[in-house]
């Protein structure tokens, strides 16, 4: 597998991402529970959240394409967050190159371009999202990083330093 991630910070890689987003909060809808809304419009459409828009207009928040032999593979939003820390926002691989090392290599290159503190939060009943990222941040941490509940214990969160 040949893989490519690039900052797509125009008009159409905002394009690619707002499709997406579409893919994304479809999946993300399964682990709705009474802290989250994933609000489905009459025009068929999930409600995008306020703070997307804030990748292209923003100097703090990034967002990244992920292609995977020339076709798009998913994307990642980064930001700098209140706290200072990194954060990965929003983060989608399509399914199939799940297995195929397409989040790992996403991940990765995140954690290259961006150094220092991180948090990455997901939805409490997103158990594979934390298996994934657990695995992942132990090896890019050397298993120094720590994993707790927060905002009153509706979020898991994985905090590391690279």
């Amino acid at each position: 597998m040949n893989f490519e991630m690039y900052e797509a910070n125009d008009e159409n890689g905002k394009r690619i991402i707002y499709n997406l987003m579409q893919l994304y909060t479809y999946e993300l809808s399964f682990f709705e529970d009474e802290t989250t809304n994933f609000k489905l419009l009459d025009t068929g459409l999930f409600a995008m959240s306020k703070y997307i828009e804030l990748y292209w207009k923003d100097e703090t928040r990034h967002p990244y394409i992920l292609k995977c032999n020339g076709e798009l593979a998913g994307f990642v939003l980064q930001r700098y967050n209140e706290d200072n820390y990194n954060e990965i926002a929003e983060f989608f691989v399509l399914n199939k190159y799940r297995k195929l090392g397409a989040g790992t290599f996403m991940a990765k290159e995140i954690f290259k371009k961006y150094r220092g503190k991180w948090e990455i939060r997901t939805l409490l009943k997103n158990k594979r999202a934390q298996e994934f990222w657990r695995k992942i941040v132990k090896e890019v941490s050397n298993g120094e990083y720590r994993e707790q509940l927060i905002r009153n214990n509706s979020r898991y969160a994985f905090y590391f330093e690279n």
